[in-house]
């Protein structure tokens, strides 16, 4: 359990995305201000542009050598993991306030989403320690996806994220579907090469799937030192719709449609045609793709055992 110092207040650096989800950042900022009036922390905030050559990483990094001892990604999934870059192989945490439209990451570490109860573990938290994936030199702590989530992402305008929340998603993806046809996929885990074809694959540290009632397995964790696969091979809507289902009900280890495969050191995929590639949320670039896996990457501040969610 982490809290500040007796005497020494804990200067805390946020790194803000105003454009994330439904995002208030005067809200947030007001939130942080009186929070740290009551603990007596210190906060300085860094307001993403979205310009071209912005480097977050770095930005956190210099925070960390100039002395910051908590790092806070406010904002999506793709905010946590710019941030997370920045901190990744530091002992200083990984703070998250969620205000994204997914949220992902804080559904998986149980970080609360709301703002008042997000701001309230930055005083008092527990540390887990998340892998990380590597591509393009870029950490990602949650999820890489070729195919249907790629699509879906790609397709689905900020305009109706920011209107309809996880909806706007949804619509988008029964849209992509209809028409999407399984992939030529070329996948190589840890030297061994495995030829198949799919409509999704999901190269995945974190077990949501879209909701929390519906996981890729409950073999797949973010602490455990490997990366899970998840290949989903449907040829009409009704298997995927079947596939939905036994993912909720627990069922999926016995489809026939669903393969998994799990990778300690690396990850090569391609696949004809090319499709986009989504990581954290955000799209990163078309197939091929090559992965390095880096076994407790970032130390991530959640709520300490036995607390709430």
């Amino acid at each position: 359990m982490h809290t500040p110092e007796s005497g020494s207040p804990q200067r805390l650096f946020g790194v803000l995305n105003p454009m994330g989800g439904s995002c208030d950042p005067d809200q947030v900022r007001a939130a942080l201000e009186a929070h740290c009036a009551r603990t007596g922390q210190s906060c300085e905030i860094y307001q993403t542009t979205g310009a071209e050559d912005e480097d977050v990483p770095a930005r956190v990094r210099e925070a960390v050598a100039a002395g910051a001892e908590l790092v806070i990604a406010i904002g999506g999934d793709g905010t946590v993991s710019q941030v997370g870059e920045g901190v990744a192989g530091e002992s200083v945490p990984l703070a998250v306030i969620p205000t994204g439209t997914a949220n992902i990451f804080a559904r998986e570490m149980g970080i609360p989403l709301e703002l008042e109860a997000a701001c309230a573990l930055l005083a008092d938290f527990g540390v887990r320690a998340v892998d990380g994936m590597v591509c393009d030199e870029h950490l990602y702590l949650l999820h890489l996806g070729v195919g249907l989530s790629s699509l879906m992402i790609r397709d689905t305008d900020r305009a109706a994220k920011r209107r309809f929340g996880r909806l706007a998603y949804v619509w988008t993806a029964l849209r992509t579907l209809s028409g999407l046809q399984p992939h030529r996929f070329e996948i190589v885990v840890d030297g061994v090469r495995h030829r198949m074809h799919a409509k999704q694959v999901f190269i995945a540290n974190g077990g949501i799937w879209g909701i929390e009632a519906v996981r890729l397995g409950n073999h797949v964790a973010p602490d455990d030192g490997v990366i899970d696969l998840c290949i989903l091979n449907s040829r009409t809507m009704f298997d995927f719709a079947g596939i939905g289902w036994d993912f909720f009900t627990g069922q999926h280890h016995r489809n026939r449609r669903i393969r998994y495969l799990t990778a300690r050191t690396s990850i090569e995929l391609d696949c004809r045609p090319h499709l986009p590639v989504q990581g954290d949320g955000e799209i990163i670039r078309h197939t091929p793709i090559r992965l390095t896996i880096k076994p407790g990457a970032v130390q991530v501040a959640v709520p300490s055992a036995g607390e709430g969610k």
